[in-house]
C-alpha cells in the first residue's frame, strides 16, 4: 500500500562550533537597565550584569522560561513573570540574592509592562474581560494584593509618566507576531489617557506598528517601522505638539522588547535586543553600542546528551516477514525488532534529516528521503544497515513526501509539496512525472496510491478539469499512460487492487440520506461513503449469484455428494478463524442504554501558539468493558480515538489518539453533562485547550476480545493483471455493508478486503460493530463485516498476511484477519546521542525549506528567501536554547509578511513545568475594609442554562455584597489576592465562610460550594447578555444583537444559538468584534440572507414568512480590529450580499489559510499559509490590510470609562434610522379567497 503520508523537511548552515576562551554571549533577551546593571532573559534564565558588560551572574532559574524583567526604582529588585508554582505569574526577587515571592495568583497570564516608581507594578492580562481576547491594564502592589483595573476598557503593553497622570498604551499589540512591515487594521497605534480627568487621545497615527511606549520625563519614546528601511526602530515624540522623530536608524533587524532605564544621572537610556545583540541607546547623543556580556559556567541546553527517540518516532512500516519494523524518530532511521532483538540506528545523522522510510518488498532495502546533500533526496541502504547507502535522485526540487515500493521492489513513487507525483525506477536511475494534481493540494489533489501484483499498474485518485470531485486513475508503468476509470460524478477515493488481479476497490461518496436538524429547515449528508469493487475484465463471474436448487439421479448426484462433502471440510478447517470473527463482533442485539459519553461532540480546539480556534468533531464509543474509541475530525487533519478512560462518577476522562499522519495525542478533560472541556499534548511539545458540545448521544458498543491463530497464507506468485478499460465503472458493485466514512483500504494474504471505518456511525445499519480496523470478504455467500481490530492507523506486510497497528508513539503487529490479536513492538533502547548545536542548523533550515516549499505564493511574496536564510541563519550559532532557535525561526518566516505565519511549540525545549489550577468562584472582588467582597455574581441570561456559576446556583447562600472569609477554614491572607486561597482548588468542592461583615462574627456561615477552573464561559456569556439587554432597552425592543465570537464550531453555535430566538426583531445587530476567525462563514451569510419566498396563511391571528427559520428586516454588522482570518471573511462576504453596513473599524487582515505542513523533527513546527485570498476582480484583497467600514467609529478610551461602547451607540442609532428608513414591510393578507366558481380570479393568477 502506498500511503500519502505529510511529513517536513531541512537545508543546511554550518554548525556552531564550541566557543574557545571567554565570547561574548548572544541572545540576551527581554532586557531591563537600571542605573548600575542590566537584568535580561538567557537560556530561559534571569541573569545581572554590570551595565557596562563583563561577566554576568545568575538572578532567577525555576522551571520554564523567565520572561519581562523590571527593575525597581531603586534597582534593588527585579519582578519578572515566571513559574515556580504550576501557573505564570508575577514575582519578585532581590538583587542580591534570596527567593523570588509571588505577587499574582489568578490563572490567566500576565505580561509584565514596567516598575512603578510608586512600588506599584504595571501589567496587562486576559482572565477579568467578558471575551478572552480582550486583555485590560492593572496595576498591582509589588508586595502583593488585588489587581487594580485602570479605567481604559482594554489595553496591552503600557507605561506611567513619572506624574502618575499620563497612560501610554496601545490598545491591542502583535509584538509577538511573526509577521513584518505589516499594515493592516491590527497595526498598532499609541494612545494617552489621563487618569486624572480621563480624557484620552491617539498621539500616533503611521499606517504600520507604533508600539512598547515608554516615558522619559516629558518625552514619549516608542517603537515605530515607520523608518525608510521599515524596520522597527526607536522613535520619540512631545505628546503636546511636533512631529515624530526617529531616533535610532537600524536596517537589518528590528528591535526586540526594549526598555527605558535611569541612565547615568538621570539622562535616560533604553537597552534593547537587536538580533542577537544586546544595545544600549544613550538619549542625551542618540548613539547605541552593543554590550558585550560574558555568561560564566556550563552550557547545560547546548552539551551533547542522551535522547529516547522513541518520544519522537514519526512513521512506520512494517518488514515483508514481520520480524521488523522501521520507524524515523528524531530525524534518524531505525529498525525494531517485532519479538526479539534490539533497536537499530541505520543512520546515527546528527544534523541531518532523514525521513519517510519504506521497507522493499524483498526485504533487501530501505528507501528514504534525507537532506544530507543539502536538499531532501531519495536514497536508499540495504535494510541490515551493512553496505553503502545510495543516492537515487539528484533534482532538488519541492519539498519530498510519502514513498511506496512497487510489489518487484523495482521502482518507487513519492509525491511532492505540490502533489505532483514521481515514478523512480532503481534500476536505471530514471526519475519521471507520472502525474500532476491541477490545483494542488486545494481540491482533489492525488492520493491513495496502490500497485498492482504485477507491478505494472499504479492506481490513485484526483481531480479532473471536468470535475472537482475526485475520481480513480489507473497508470501503465510500462507505457506512461493514465486512465481515468470512474467519471468523477461522486467523490471517489482509496482505491486498491486486489491480489489475485481480478478485482478494484474504492470508497464512493453516493450515499444521500440527509440528518434534518431539529432547530431549522436545513439537513447535512454525512457518512456518505459506500465501498465499492470494480471487476477488472468485463467477463467476471457474477458475485453472489442466485442459487436455484434442483433434484438430481445418477452420476450427477454422486457429484453434487462429494461436493457437499468438500464443502464441510473447508468450513470445518475454518471454525476457528469463525469463532475468531464472531468474537470480534460482540452482542450487538440488545439495545445499551445511553453512557454519558458516546455520541458525536462538536466544538473547538484552540492551540496555544495560535490565537484563532478551529473546528473540531469527535465521535466517541465507550464498550460495555470501558473501553473508548472512535475519530476526530478538525481543520488541520484526522485522527483515530485508540484508547482511553471515563469515570462517569466525576465526569474525568482521557484520550489517547493517532493522527492520520502518524503522530500522538494525548487529551485530559472533565465531561459534565453534554460539555467536555480539556487540554491535550501533542508528541511534538505542543499543547491546546478543547471545548466542546454533546450533539448526538448514541449507545455505546459493545466489543469483544478474539485471538486468532496465526497462520499466513502460501504468497502466491504474481501472474500479468489484465484489465478492460471500457465500461469499467459500469461494472462498479456496491458492497452490502453499511455506509460511513472510510479509508486506508488494502487486502490481505487471502485476498480479504480490509480497510478502517470512521465517522460518526449513524449511517450504520443495527448489528454494526463501529469504528476500527475491518475485514470484508466478497467471495463469501453471505458478505459480513468483521472487526479486526481498533484503531484506524496501520498497513500491511508485503504479502499482506501481517498488519501494523500505530497507535501513538507505540505499535503492535497482529495476524491481517479479522479478530486478530497484537503483540506490541518494544522501542524500549532508542538511544541516541544528540548535540544541539548540529541539530539546531538542520531545524532552522527545515523551517525555511518548508515555509519555501509549501507557501502558497511561489514568487514568496517578491521576498529574497535566500537572502533571508543566510541573514538569519547567521544568529543560529548565537542561541543558547532551542527556545532561542524558535525566536530565530520566528523572525525569519516574519519576512515573509503574510498572516497565519505562526511558531507552534519549542520541540524538545525547556519541559514546562507541572500545571496546578486555581479555583473559582465566577464572581468580582473589591478590597474594602480589610477583607475581600464580593461585588457581582457573574452569570449569563436568564435562558443561559450553561453559565451559571458556583455562587449563580440556586439554593447557595452567598451573595453579592458578602465578604469572603476563609476557604477550607483557612482564613483569606488579606495581603495576597483572594486568588491566592484558591491555588490547587479548581473543580473540588470547598467550604467557603462567608459574612455580611468584612471579619468573623456571629453573621458569619459557611457555604459548600464546587469551584471551576475556568470562568471565561460565564463572563462570555454575561457580555453577549449586556450588549443584548442594552440594545433591547435603547430600541425598545425592535433591534435584537448577536455576537459572533469565531468563524469555527464556536461562532457558529453562537450564531445559530443567538439568531432563532431573534428573528422576529424589527432588525439586527450582529458584532464580530474581535473574532478569531476559524472556517470560511458561507453558511454564515446563506442564514442571514434568507429572503422570504412567500407566506402561509392559516387560522391563526398572524402569518408567518418562508422559510421560517429567516430573518427579514435591516442588518449591519460590528467589526474591529481584532477581527481576522475567517473574521475578515465575514465582513467582506457580508457586504457582497448586500445585507447592511459595516461599522467600526477596519479588520487586521489576515485572509490567507492554513492546511498542515510538515513538523521539524525534534516535535516543533510552524504554520505555512498554503492558501491565499483574491477578489472576484482578479486583485489581492484583504491580506494585509483587512475590511474597511462603511462607518468607521473610533473606539475611544474616553467614551468608555463607566463602560460605555461608542460603535454599538452607532450600530443602534443607524439601525433605528433604517427602521425608519427601509422598514421590512409585511404584505397584507388578502381578502380569503373565493372558490365557489370555476378556476381563480386574475389577480390571484
Amino acid at each position: 500500500m502506498f500511503y500519502l503520508i505529510a511529513l517536513s523537511l531541512p537545508l543546511f548552515v554550518t554548525p556552531a562550533q564550541d566557543p574557545v576562551g571567554a565570547v561574548p554571549a548572544g541572545m540576551l533577551r527581554f532586557p531591563d537597565v537600571s542605573e548600575t546593571s542590566i537584568v535580561f532573559s538567557y537560556a530561559n534564565d534571569l541573569w545581572l550584569v554590570s551595565r557596562d558588560g563583563g561577566v554576568a551572574s545568575p538572578l532567577a532559574s525555576p522551571v520554564g522560561g523567565e520572561f519581562f524583567p523590571r527593575f525597581s526604582a531603586d534597582g534593588q529588585s527585579v519582578a519578572f513573570v515566571g513559574n515556580y508554582d504550576g501557573d505564570t505569574d508575577l514575582y519578585t526577587i532581590s538583587t542580591t540574592g534570596g527567593f523570588a515571592r509571588r505577587v499574582t495568583h489568578h490563572p490567566a497570564n500576565e505580561t509584565l509592562s514596567d516598575w512603578l516608581p510608586n512600588g506599584d507594578l504595571l501589567f496587562f492580562a486576559n482572565g477579568q474581560a467578558g471575551l478572552r481576547r480582550q486583555a485590560q491594564i492593572f496595576t498591582v502592589p509589588a508586595t502583593g494584593g488585588m489587581p487594580q483595573a485602570l479605567p481604559v476598557p482594554y489595553g496591552t503593553v503600557s507605561s506611567i509618566d513619572e506624574s502618575g497622570t499620563w497612560l501610554a498604551y496601545t490598545p491591542r499589540s502583535r509584538d509577538g507576531r511573526t509577521w513584518k512591515r505589516y499594515r493592516g487594521g491590527l497595526a498598532t497605534d499609541i494612545w494617552l489617557f489621563n487618569l486624572q480627568d480621563q480624557s484620552a487621545r491617539k498621539v500616533t497615527d503611521w499606517e504600520g506598528t507604533d508600539t512598547q511606549p515608554m516615558w522619559s520625563g516629558s518625552t514619549l519614546y516608542y517603537m515605530s517601522d515607520a523608518g525608510a528601511a521599515h524596520r522597527l526602530n526607536i522613535w520619540k515624540l512631545q505628546p503636546n505638539g511636533g512631529q515624530p522623530e526617529q531616533v535610532t536608524f537600524h536596517q537589518d533587524d528590528d528591535i526586540k522588547w526594549p526598555s527605558m532605564g535611569p541612565g547615568t544621572r538621570g539622562r535616560g537610556e533604553i537597552v534593547y535586543q537587536l538580533g542577537h545583540d544586546l544595545m544600549l541607546l544613550d538619549l542625551r547623543s542618540g548613539k547605541s553600542h552593543s554590550v558585550e556580556v560574558i555568561i560564566p559556567g556550563e552550557r547545560i541546553q547546548q552539551r551533547t546528551h542522551q535522547v529516547d527517540a522513541a518520544k519522537f518516532i514519526d512513521g512506520w512500516g512494517i518488514s515483508p516477514s514481520a520480524k521488523r519494523v522501521v520507524v524515523e524518530a528524531r530525524g534518524d532511521i531505525w529498525t525494531l525488532a517485532a519479538e526479539n532483538g534490539i533497536p537499530r540506528n541505520l543512520t546515527h545523522s546528527n544534523g541531518v534529516a532523514e525521513r519517510s522510510p519504506t521497507w522493499s518488498p524483498d526485504g533487501q532495502w530501505i528507501a528514504y528521503f534525507s537532506d544530507q546533500s543539502g536538499e531532501y533526496e531519495l536514497w536508499m541502504m540495504q535494510s541490515d544497515g551493512k553496505g553503502e547507502t545510495c543516492q537515487l535522485t539528484d533534482h532538488a526540487g519541492l519539498f519530498k513526501l510519502g514513498l511506496g515500493w512497487s510489489p518487484d521492489s523495482k521502482k518507487l513513487v513519492y509525491v511532492d509539496s505540490e502533489m505532483n507525483m514521481f515514478l523512480h525506477n532503481v534500476e536505471s536511475h530514471e526519475t519521471k512525472l507520472m502525474d500532476e494534481s491541477l490545483y494542488g493540494f486545494w481540491a482533489g489533489a492525488i492520493d491513495g496510491g496502490n500497485w498492482s501484483s504485477d507491478s505494472r499498474w499504479f492506481t490513485y485518485t484526483r481531480s479532473s478539469l471536468e470535475s472537482a470531485q475526485t475520481a480513480v486513475w489507473i497508470y501503465d508503468a510500462t507505457n506512461g499512460e493514465h486512465h481515468q476509470v470512474t467519471s468523477g460524478f461522486f467523490a471517489d477515493s482509496s482505491p486498491v487492487f486486489d491480489r489475485a488481479g481480478e478485482y478494484l476497490y474504492f470508497t464512493s461518496s453516493r450515499r444521500f440520506a440527509p440528518s434534518y436538524s431539529s432547530i431549522d429547515s436545513s439537513f447535512i449528508y454525512e457518512d456518505s461513503q459506500v465501498l465499492v469493487a470494480v471487476p477488472l475484465h468485463a467477463d467476471a463471474k457474477r458475485l453472489w449469484a442466485p442459487e436455484n436448487d434442483e433434484e438430481a439421479w445418477g452420476e450427477e448426484a454422486k457429484a453434487d455428494k462429494d461436493k457437499e462433502g468438500d464443502s464441510e471440510d473447508a468450513e470445518k478447517g475454518s471454525e476457528d478463524d469463525g469463532a475468531s470473527e464472531a468474537a470480534g463482533q460482540g452482542d450487538s442485539q440488545n439495545a445499551v442504554a445511553d453512557d454519558g459519553l458516546s455520541g458525536t461532540w462538536e466544538g473547538t480546539v484552540t492551540v496555544d501558539a495560535m490565537p484563532e480556534p478551529m473546528a473540531l468533531s469527535v465521535a466517541i464509543a465507550l464498550a460495555a468493558d470501558g473501553s473508548i474509541s472512535g475519530s476526530v475530525t478538525a481543520d488541520f487533519g484526522n485522527a483515530t480515538i485508540t484508547s482511553g478512560t471515563f469515570d462517569a462518577a466525576t465526569g474525568a476522562i482521557t484520550l489517547e489518539l493517532d493522527t492520520d499522519d502518524g503522530g500522538s495525542v494525548s487529551i485530559t478533560g472533565t465531561v459534565s453533562g453534554d460539555s467536555m472541556e480539556g487540554r491535550g499534548f501533542i508528541h511534538d511539545g505542543m499543547t491546546f485547550s478543547i471545548s466542546l458540545t454533546r450533539q448526538s448521544p448514541s449507545a455505546g458498543d459493545a466489543d469483544g476480545d478474539g485471538d486468532g491463530d496465526t497462520k499466513s497464507g502460501k504468497k502466491e506468485v504474481a501472474k500479468e493483471v489484465l484489465i478492460d478499460f471500457d465500461g469499467l465503472e459500469a461494472r462498479a458493485i456496491q458492497l452490502p455493508v453499511a455506509p460511513g466514512t472510510f479509508g486506508s483500504l488494502t487486502v490481505n494474504d487471502k485476498n480479504q478486503l480490509i480497510y478502517a471505518r470512521r465517522g460518526s456511525g449513524r449511517g450504520r445499519g443495527e448489528g454494526d460493530s463501529g469504528g476500527g480496523i475491518k475485514l470484508l470478504d466478497i467471495h463469501e455467500d453471505e458478505v459480513t463485516e468483521k472487526e479486526v481490530s481498533s484503531g484506524g492507523n496501520f498497513q500491511l506486510n508485503a504479502d499482506g498476511s501481517k498488519l501494523l497497528s500505530m497507535r501513538r508513539g507505540s505499535a503492535s503487529i497482529m495476524d491481517a484477519k479479522a479478530g486478530a490479536k497484537g503483540e506490541s513492538v518494544s522501542t524500549d533502547g532508542m538511544l541516541l546521542e544528540l548535540n544541539p548545536r548540529e541539530e539546531w542548523p538542520q531545524l532552522f533550515t527545515d523551517a525555511w525549506r518548508i515555509f519555501r516549499d509549501f507557501f502558497y505564493d511561489r514568487n514568496m511574496h517578491g521576498v529574497d528567501w535566500q537572502a533571508v536564510h543566510d541573514h538569519y541563519a547567521a544568529m543560529i550559532p548565537f542561541c543558547a536554547s532551542r527556545e532561542d532557535v524558535t525566536f530565530v525561526i520566528g523572525e525569519m518566516i516574519a519576512e515573509a509578511n503574510v498572516g497565519h505565519a505562526y511558531l507552534a511549540g519549542n520541540g524538545d525545549g525547556s519541559a514546562a513545568p507541572a500545571s496546578v489550577n486555581v479555583g473559582m468562584l465566577g464572581v468580582d472582588y473589591t478590597f474594602e475594609n480589610g477583607a475581600y467582597r464580593i461585588t457581582k455574581i457573574v452569570r449569563g441570561a436568564a435562558w443561559d442554562s450553561d453559565a451559571i456559576g458556583p455562587l449563580g446556583q440556586q439554593g447557595v447562600d452567598v451573595h453579592e455584597g458578602d465578604y469572603l472569609l476563609a476557604v477550607n477554614g483557612i482564613a483569606i491572607d488579606a495581603a495576597q489576592d483572594p486568588w491566592a486561597a484558591m491555588v490547587g482548588l479548581g473543580g473540588k468542592e470547598v467550604v467557603l465562610t462567608v459574612s455580611v461583615n468584612p471579619s468573623a462574627d456571629e453573621e458569619s456561615r459557611d457555604v459548600i460550594v464546587k469551584t471551576v477552573s475556568d470562568e471565561s464561559n460565564l463572563r462570555y456569556r454575561a457580555w453577549i447578555e449586556g450588549n443584548r439587554k442594552y440594545v433591547e432597552e435603547q430600541s425598545g425592543g425592535r433591534l435584537g444583537y448577536i455576537y459572533v465570537p469565531d468563524t469555527g464550531v464556536n461562532g457558529q453555535n453562537d450564531l445559530f444559538r443567538q439568531f432563532y430566538g431573534q428573528i422576529l426583531k424589527k432588525g439586527l445587530i450582529l458584532d464580530e468584534r474581535w473574532n478569531g476567525g476559524g472556517q470560511i462563514p458561507t453558511r454564515f451569510i446563506e442564514l442571514l440572507n434568507r429572503p422570504a419566498t412567500n407566506y402561509w396563511a392559516t387560522r391563526g391571528a398572524h402569518d408567518l414568512h418562508w422559510p421560517p427559520d429567516s430573518h427579514q428586516g435591516p442588518k449591519c454588522l460590528l467589526i474591529n480590529e481584532d477581527a481576522g482570518s475567517g473574521g475578515d471573511a465575514f465582513p467582506s462576504y457580508f457586504r457582497q450580499a448586500g445585507l447592511g453596513k459595516l461599522i467600526g473599524r477596519r479588520t487586521w487582515g489576515g485572509l490567507v489559510g492554513i492546511s498542515g505542513n510538515p513538523s521539524l523533527i525534534d516535535g516543533g513546527a510552524i504554520t505555512v499559509p498554503t492558501f491565499g485570498f483574491y477578489d472576484n476582480d482578479g486583485t489581492w484583497g484583504i491580506e494585509g490590510h483587512g475590511v474597511d467600514p462603511d462607518i468607521e467609529v473610533m473606539d475611544d478610551p474616553a467614551k468608555m470609562v463607566d463602560g460605555g461602547d461608542p460603535q454599538l451607540d452607532a450600530a443602534i442609532a443607524h439601525m433605528l434610522g433604517e427602521l425608519e428608513l427601509h422598514p421590512y414591510i409585511i404584505p397584507t393578507r388578502p381578502v380569503s379567497p373565493d372558490r365557489s366558481g370555476v378556476g381563480v380570479t386574475e389577480e390571484d393568477k
